[in-house]
């Protein structure tokens, strides 16, 4: 009898020792699950903007092969570099572009997303990704889709390609703008070149030195990326804009770049000895008919707009052009040449986002869909330092 209870006794613990393990397996689980749908964090009130820490591996073909299948990016933008009082560096942009719900719905939408990484044996970095790329029919990838019902973070597997600017953990910082290729020009051969190559960029790259090394080489060529040009800037205090027109590079020192050539005029060009020489730029042709409403082209008058504010904070003092303002000057600065929707005057475009970034402390600070009331604030290891403020 004695043996028989005993027995009992030893059934009984193993059963409830494997009804805990299950217990365990299954809340294990659920924790799993819940955190990967807590993947994508909202931060604003309207949807526009939302964080994640991307943890996959965008290195491994499964999200390269979807990159290059569906990837594409298509920014407007306007960036500027200059200092704050304290003399750190400060790296500032607008990004443009008007996302529409649908063809037969044409108001305007989107979806950013404030994105940290840290891929093993590459930099840290923090930047800010256009999520309707990653799939622009997708009704999900949209204003508010991150909340819906059926929302899968797998639909972002790409979004470490869709960063349309980003710093990292030595001060490097990157942001594409789009060109327009002209009549006789060589067409961007890979629609996604620009996008990976920033990437590619971010995470290897320390300064402006560096990151201009790394696009002569590797698996994007200069022929892949050439419908868009880079703004590249470092915690040194460097700044230049990197171009690629008909597979030659120029690298341009400038403190400004919107969306034409730097390194040639988009007027008049001619080439000498095989090599494309910038000519002086004609307002008017023969007949005194104008070329161009702003000279140069695509994002010429928010290029001076720029420029022309800059130029009010210059210090003399400097031997090199150097400009020191407050931070809040930096945003009216940006707020200034925002592309609005109430007219037809920007054309398609649209402000879906305004950022600071600062390269000393390698951070950055968003405001979304033109609401400058309230910014989100995040460290390159992606802690949110401030929101709503």
């Amino acid at each position: 009898m004695k043996k028989r209870n005993d027995l009992i006794a030893k059934v009984r613990f193993l059963m409830t020792l494997i009804l805990t393990v299950l217990i365990v397996i299954a809340l294990s689980a659920c924790s799993s699950e819940s955190k990967d749908n807590a993947a994508v964090k909202r931060l604003d009130d309207d949807g526009y903007l939302y964080y994640m820490d991307y943890t996959k591996d965008y290195y491994g073909p499964e999200v390269i092969d979807a990159m290059r299948k569906i990837g594409y990016i298509d920014p407007g933008c306007s960036v500027f570099f200059t200092h704050n009082l304290e003399g750190e560096p400060l790296t500032c942009r607008n990004y443009d572009f008007a996302h529409r719900v649908s063809q037969e719905d044409q108001t305007v939408t989107g979806l950013n997303i404030v994105l940290h990484c840290k891929p093993e044996g590459k930099y840290e970095s923090i930047a800010v990704a256009d999520a309707v790329w990653c799939g622009e029919n997708n009704p999900l990838l949209q204003k508010g889709g991150p909340d819906l019902e059926g929302f899968d973070p797998a639909l972002l597997d790409i979004l470490p390609y869709q960063c349309m600017d980003g710093i990292n953990e030595k001060g490097l910082y990157i942001s594409v703008q789009r060109v327009d290729i002209k009549e006789g020009d060589e067409p961007s051969r890979f629609p996604a070149g620009s996008s990976m190559l920033l990437r590619f960029i971010l995470d290897d790259c320390a300064n402006v030195e560096e990151a201009v090394e790394k696009t002569k080489t590797g698996i994007i060529v200069p022929g892949d990326w050439q419908n868009c040009h880079f703004l590249v800037s470092d915690a040194a205090g460097s700044s230049a804009v990197i171009e690629s027109r008909n597979s030659e590079i120029k690298v341009i020192p400038s403190d400004i770049c919107t969306n034409f050539y730097l390194g040639s005029d988009d007027m008049e060009d001619s080439y000498r000895d095989g090599k494309l020489r910038e000519e002086a730029v004609r307002m008017t042709d023969e007949n005194l008919t104008s070329n161009h409403s702003y000279g140069y082209g695509h994002g010429y008058h928010r290029f001076v707009a720029i420029q022309g504010q800059l130029e009010c904070y210059r210090d003399t003092e400097k031997d090199d052009y150097y400009t020191r303002m407050p931070e809040s000057a930096a945003l009216v600065i940006l707020r200034s040449v925002a592309q609005n929707i109430y007219t037809k005057a920007a054309g398609t475009s649209m402000t879906q986002y305004s950022v600071i970034y600062n390269n000393g402390k390698q951070t950055v600070e968003v405001w979304p869909f033109q609401n400058y009331t309230k910014s989100y604030k995040f460290d390159v290891k992606g802690n949110q330092i401030s929101a709503g403020q």
